[in-house]
């Protein structure tokens, strides 16, 4: 696993001539996740995500190439919120177009959008900016992580995790809460504020459906607390497990679908 941003322009000289290499490019949020996270946590998830599936992808012989984090997006529902940023959509879609035909340039084709922030609009813009990627065959792109077909998103992040939680409402945990502050805790633990975490009341009481179809702000979802769920629910072991499973979930998601590098190699061959 390569960082793209560390290493020098030889090394990817070097990459791009195997055929085998596969660049993820991360892509995250400024937003708010409650007064114990950073605002950058869709960003970090996005990334421990994108390290924890490399391995993964390097077994069945891809060269994994890590893109540096789109860290701006579509952040409309927490706009309320001190610190929030965002995007219009057509921003987000050029620039991950931008991107990636700066990649294809340098013959790094194969191209997996890791998404980390859950907002429909967002996730919208990453669906047409890969649409016209492969409509005008500069690369073969993959959307994962949060998505807007809700099989790959299930596929990534909810495969093989229910198990896991120890809220007492496991179907009303989401931004913020149980799952968000357990990853927070393992892969980014200096950025929580641990102090605060026990004095945070559950939010299992908001609309659900508002929740999911984004027809309400989370600042009228939530009060003000910015969380949804159980944040003392969260253990730093939860969140090493749930970084593995997802880690694993979204290599298998790749590999479905596109198969071993070896299977390509003998395919073109």
């Amino acid at each position: 696993m390569q960082h793209l941003a560390k290493i020098p322009f030889p090394e990817v000289e070097r990459l791009a001539r195997t055929g085998d290499a596969v660049v993820i490019l991360p892509v995250g949020v400024v937003e708010e996740h409650g007064a114990h996270l950073p605002l950058g946590l869709d960003s970090f998830a996005a990334e421990a995500y994108s390290e924890a599936a490399a391995p993964h992808l390097e077994e069945k012989g891809y060269a994994v190439i890590i893109a540096p984090t789109i860290s701006y997006g579509v952040a409309h529902q927490a706009l309320d919120f001190s610190g929030t940023l965002t995007l219009e959509p057509e921003t987000l879609r050029a620039l991950v177009v931008d991107i990636a035909r700066s990649l294809a340039r340098h013959r790094l084709d194969r191209l997996v959008i890791l998404n980390g922030h859950r907002d429909l609009t967002h996730m919208k813009a990453l669906d047409k900016a890969r649409d016209l990627l492969v409509d005008e065959k500069t690369a073969q792109v993959l959307c994962v992580g949060f998505t807007t077909d809700d099989a790959v998103t299930a596929a990534c992040y909810r495969k093989d995790v229910a198990e896991l939680s120890r809220s007492v409402r496991a179907d009303r945990e989401g931004h913020g809460g149980e799952w968000e502050t357990s990853l927070a805790l393992f892969s980014f633990p200096d950025l929580v504020n641990r102090n605060i975490i026990e004095k945070l009341e559950p939010n299992f009481d908001y609309d659900l459906e508002a929740f999911r179809n984004e027809s309400e702000s989370y600042w009228r979802l939530t009060d003000g607390r910015g969380y949804f769920g159980s944040p003392q629910s969260a253990s730093a072991e939860t969140g090493r497990r749930l970084v593995s499973i997802r880690g694993r979930n979204i290599a298998d998601v790749i590999l479905n679908a596109w198969g071993a590098a070896t299977e390509k190699s003998l395919i073109s061959g």
